[in-house]
């Protein structure tokens, strides 16, 4: 996690997933203040953060304390970073209308998970 002062979302990704992980590489590329943190579900632990909730959706954690889930989290990101700023109004419609959390789920449920842990000279099955 990083340890700075900007940070004011931390997401927590699912790391066997590949659709997560393309997820978080273009988060840190729309994040050119440092204001999220990304972290792996599977290898960090957080007190307030469901473990078993977290694989199955996008959780985050800001720096009130204040933990979301899923499309919460989607929206919490648009809030908080410059570039996808101008998406929350269309965040926030989907949120009231809960809309965005029946897509969210329906996308989280089709995506690959891939219980290796790999570096850059083996990959280990889990």
């Amino acid at each position: 996690m990083q340890k700075t002062e900007n940070v004011k979302l931390t997401l927590f990704i699912d790391g066997w997933c590949p659709m997560c992980k393309r997820f978080a590489k273009r988060i840190e590329h729309f994040d050119r203040k440092k204001h999220i943190a990304i972290e792996d579900i599977r290898t960090v632990s957080h007190p307030s953060i469901d473990i078993e909730k977290a694989v199955k959706a996008l959780a985050s954690i800001d720096y009130r304390g204040r933990v979301f889930y899923g499309f919460d989290t989607i929206h919490e990101l648009c809030l908080i970073t410059p570039y996808l700023f101008i998406f929350s109004p269309i965040t926030l419609l989907l949120k009231i209308s809960r809309l965005g959390a029946f897509l969210y789920n329906e996308l989280a449920v089709r995506r690959t998970i891939i219980p290796l842990h790999c570096d850059e000279k083996k990959c280990v099955s889990l």
